[in-house]
């Protein structure tokens, strides 16, 4: 009997947890699933990540391991797959360290889901085998979505901060020539009116100039008659 109340227990858990495990649209967000990875086609979680960077979730994948479980993933250039060997998760391994194995994949609308392989020992989890085990690794995959849209949101952030930045260097490049506009205007100011003051400056003196022509055209006809007087 109380076995039989632990499997009730246990699979309530597990349906209780499922709910809480699904994406704004409805979609799982951890599934369980029998994939191939280095050591063979064995049982993994999958976590959907829509939209999220392949790049950003390695980087998280290896910060969260280190940050939560001191441990090391390290990327297997090979096989492609985040490696942490001998790694402590109580919840998971109890006194026993599993060897877990992430597979990053984006599809080429940019969503992205993780595998994760987490070797017992001598099995390889599955919420058949390892119920209540099962049902961490995903509480872990859940707590590891979220960190991912967080440093998700960090980058864009950044991203968007550095386009602030960006933007505003280009309005100060554009207020520096409004202002040296603004200083040619008034330099060519000052040369139309002194060119203005040339012009008015250049009229009188040829009218003085004509006046003097005058005179001279009275002088010459004057010394023409005299001229012609003498003659």
């Amino acid at each position: 009997m109380k076995h039989w109340m632990s499997v009730v227990v246990t699979t309530l858990l597990c349906v209780s947890i499922s709910y809480a495990q699904m994406t704004p649209k409805g979609v799982r967000l951890v599934s369980e699933k029998n994939s191939s990875m280095s050591l063979g086609n064995q049982n993994a979680l999958v976590v959907q990540l829509p939209g999220m960077d392949g790049k950003i979730i390695g980087k998280a994948w290896e910060s969260f391991i280190k940050n939560n479980y001191g441990g090391k993933a390290e990327m297997q250039r090979k096989t492609k797959e985040w490696f942490t060997d001998d790694i402590s998760i109580p919840s998971i391994g109890g006194a026993t360290p599993v060897d877990l194995h992430a597979q990053i994949s984006t599809s080429k609308r940019g969503d992205s889901e993780m595998f994760l392989w987490v070797n017992m020992g001598t099995r390889f989890l599955s919420s058949r085998e390892y119920p209540e085990q099962y049902a961490e690794a995903e509480k872990m995959l859940v707590q590891f979505a979220t960190e991912v849209k967080r440093e998700t949101a960090r980058n864009e952030l950044a991203e968007q901060e550095k386009e602030l930045k960006r933007l505003e260097k280009e309005l100060e490049k554009l207020q520096a020539a409004h202002d040296r506009h603004l200083k040619e205007i008034e330099k060519a100011k000052e040369v139309i009116k002194k060119a203005e003051d040339n012009i008015a400056q250049n009229g009188k003196e040829q009218e003085q100039m004509r006046q003097k022509i005058s005179e001279q055209k009275n002088s010459l006809n004057n010394a023409q008659r005299k001229l012609q007087e003498i003659n």
